[in-house]
């Protein structure tokens, strides 16, 4: 198994670990119904906040480097975190409840879909047959009973479902091409979002005392669904196969329906076994190219980029400051062979674009711009490549 194969997996489980840590806001959720939406919110997001220290810590990472990133990221993270959450608590206990789940679900389905359309990933038919497959898993789950009620109000609630799950979906697409962003960021994004999130309560909502147990609640959607999880999620969106990780997010649904009947006065049936079955089985099917090395290139096989694609993969899987300066080396020595030969200046031209795409990675590195787990993406480069040699 190559390194960059198996760190691909890595970032993967990484993901699937965020997505059952969001099957926990189903239940805690239920402790919170007498606080308005909006304080929720920001009360969460100020104890997710409030982890970032230690996240630092453990990543390496400049508490400060948030600030250095482009306002595009600043905005598509901030409106999707606060959007997302604001509309779901807002919407989701006054919402028509076969409609909003059937609605909720349909983001998965845009994860694997929207990926199709991002550089270097393709869409297979095992990723729509999984995404499929939790699909039908989750309508399984909705019991309407014949008598779902639509108030005048319901398109309305409706609509902020749709829109949360829009949000979502947008959010965890775009989230692939920004590669360069550490995860560990998005402790400063949290704390905006909290200062969103209080003005806009400040502004429509009236604050309520929470009791002991409401502020325990809000302070474990803070740590477990609305923090860590999206660190995880963040992480395995960036490194991992986004296809299998947005079919795999059916199980949240189901994971968080278990939780639910596990925790609270709900009942728990048979419907859960033949639903848990179908999401499982979907996510397995959609990460079929998790378990086996992709075979579009046999092993070995240089693509156009040549010895600038093995850099590239080389400097994927540096983890010390001794790594780097060989990597470093490396990139340098063939720059200058290239230089010695270049007789047919269009016969390097592919080779030299990675060569010095991973001069500026090496050189960000070392100005500790972006950290050794912050890379630039190669996910349509070939899989395999021969060792580069200085000769």
């Amino acid at each position: 198994m190559s390194a960059r194969f198996s760190g691909r997996l890595v970032a993967s489980l990484i993901g699937a670990i965020g997505v059952v840590l969001w099957a926990t806001e189903t239940t805690l959720v239920t402790y919170t119904t007498g606080i308005p939406p909006l304080q929720t919110v920001m009360i969460a997001f100020f104890a997710a906040a409030a982890m970032s220290p230690f996240v630092w810590l453990v990543t390496r990472t400049h508490p400060l480097l948030a600030f250095r990133l482009p306002l595009k990221v600043w905005l598509l993270t901030v409106v999707s975190l606060v959007g997302y959450h604001a509309c779901i608590y807002y919407a989701t206990q006054k919402a028509p409840p076969a409609a909003a789940a059937l609605l909720q679900g349909t983001t998965p389905l845009m994860i694997v879909l929207g990926s199709a359309f991002l550089p270097g990933e393709r869409l297979r038919w095992w990723h729509v047959a999984g995404a499929m497959m939790g699909l039908a898993g989750v309508i399984s789950l909705i019991d309407t009973g014949g008598s779902e009620s639509y108030t005048a109000d319901a398109p309305f609630y409706l609509s902020l479902i749709g829109l949360a799950a829009a949000l979502w979906g947008l959010y965890s697409v775009l989230t692939r091409t920004f590669q360069e962003v550490p995860s560990s960021a998005l402790g400063m994004f949290y704390a905006a979002s909290a200062l969103v999130s209080g003005i806009a309560h400040l502004s429509l909502e009236e604050w309520v005392q929470p009791t002991g147990g409401e502020w325990l609640a809000m302070a474990a959607l803070g740590c477990l669904p609305m923090g860590l999880a999206i660190y995880f999620w963040d992480h395995g969106l960036k490194r991992g196969d986004i296809q299998a990780l947005g079919a795999f997010s059916y199980v949240e649904p189901f994971v968080g329906a278990l939780l639910v009947a596990l925790f609270t006065t709900a009942s728990l049936d048979l419907s859960l076994l033949w639903a848990g079955t179908l999401v499982v089985g979907g996510a397995i099917v959609a990460s079929a190219s998790l378990w086996r090395p992709r075979k579009d290139r046999p092993p070995g096989h240089k693509g156009g980029g040549g010895r600038g694609t093995a850099i590239l993969e080389a400097l994927d899987d540096v983890s010390t400051d001794h790594e780097l300066g060989l990597v470093s080396n490396r990139i340098l020595e063939r720059l200058a062979q290239i230089g010695d030969d270049y007789g047919n200046p269009r016969k390097h031209d592919e080779e030299m674009r990675n060569l010095l795409k991973a001069l500026q990675i090496s050189l960000q590195i070392w100005d500790g711009s972006v950290d050794h787990h912050s890379r630039h993406d190669r996910s349509a480069q070939p899989d395999a490549a021969e060792p580069a040699t200085a000769g």
